[in-house]
């Protein structure tokens, strides 16, 4: 009997592991994590053996080598998911993996590509002097040239605090559309589904895909995709909270807290669909995820299981 489709939260817990044991870092506990993960549902197997041609791929002289978070990105990024998802990826051979793991979907690092790995913040200063911090598990390609100053948002999340030349505009672009700034310091963050973008200085004019505009003020929040303006509101004042390693957050559902979270430790987070809709307000540190599952579990009616220390579980109590 055929085991169901995956779904996608069992695809990103195989992504996960599939680039921890990639790193050629992988601890004893790593590993017993690994197969007691396996062995809790069929479906667990089926995802790894789809997903890599079995567990040899991993070990083979053709991904030997690959930074762990790249194929980490490669592997969870969301047209590499969807198109597993909707079976096109059903069964990957060795050559099939090498070929979707190479330079098409960004393992190999690209001329100009910038990224941070699980739990680090980065800084950089570009070469026109503009500063720019990169959160957990984020990846820009840098496409500077002399006509403009471009920035590719691949995954994660970006502050950046542009210097002036008003012979280059600076734009940040993504796969729903494009931001040229007409000022100063903004955060874009990339999702699946949709990008946002929050101003903290001067003035960005956005571009959808679709053809759709919308100048954002300093003190704005825009959300968009790939067709459609979704959404314009005021800024919180604490979306970039996380350059300083907090988590801040006012009435938000637990799940948006969670994918905060999950680029700050190793391994796999599952957040039972029935507390993800809880809302709480709290500051909450990113650099010690322990810590934070604590306080989340002090104040809402949840419970933290450690299946090990790689794989927690969190559900309603």
């Amino acid at each position: 009997m055929s085991l169901p489709r995956p779904d996608e939260t069992v695809v990103d817990e195989a992504a996960q592991w599939m680039a921890l044991l990639q790193s050629g870092d992988v601890s004893a506990q790593e590993r017993a994590a690994f197969e007691a993960w396996q062995a809790a549902d069929p479906r667990h197997r089926q995802v790894i053996e789809q997903m890599s041609g079995g567990l040899n791929v991993l070990r083979s002289n053709a991904l030997r080598g690959l930074p762990s978070q790249s194929l980490l990105h490669s592997l969870n990024a969301p047209s590499s998911r969807r198109r597993f998802v909707s079976g096109s990826l059903s069964v990957l051979g060795l050559a099939v993996v090498a070929g979707l793991l190479g330079r098409r979907y960004g393992v190999w690092p690209e001329s100009g590509e910038l990224y941070t790995g699980t739990g680090e913040r980065r800084d950089f200063t570009l070469e026109d002097g503009s500063a720019l911090t990169l959160n957990a598990r984020s990846r820009v390609i840098n496409r500077f040239d002399a006509r403009q100053r471009l920035l590719e948002l691949r995954d994660g999340e970006l502050l950046v605090d542009v210097a002036k030349d008003p012979t280059r505009p600076f734009v940040v672009e993504t796969e729903h559309g494009r931001m040229r700034a007409l000022g100063t310091r903004f955060l874009v963050q990339r999702g699946e589904d949709s990008t946002r973008l929050v101003m903290v200085h001067s003035q960005v004019e956005v571009v959808t895909r679709g053809g759709a505009r919308q100048v954002v003020e300093a003190g704005e929040s825009l959300l968009f995709d790939e067709s459609n303006i979704l959404a314009l509101e005021r800024t919180q004042g604490h979306e970039s909270a996380w350059t300083q390693g907090r988590l801040e957050v006012r009435d938000r559902p637990l799940s948006e807290v969670i994918d905060s979270l999950r680029g700050y430790r190793r391994g796999i987070i599952r957040l039972s669909p029935d507390v993800a809709d809880l809302r709480l307000s709290g500051i909450y540190p990113l650099d010690d995820s322990d810590r934070t599952l604590q306080l989340l579990a002090h104040s809402l009616p949840i419970q933290v299981i450690y299946h090990s220390a790689y794989w927690v579980g969190i559900e309603a109590r």
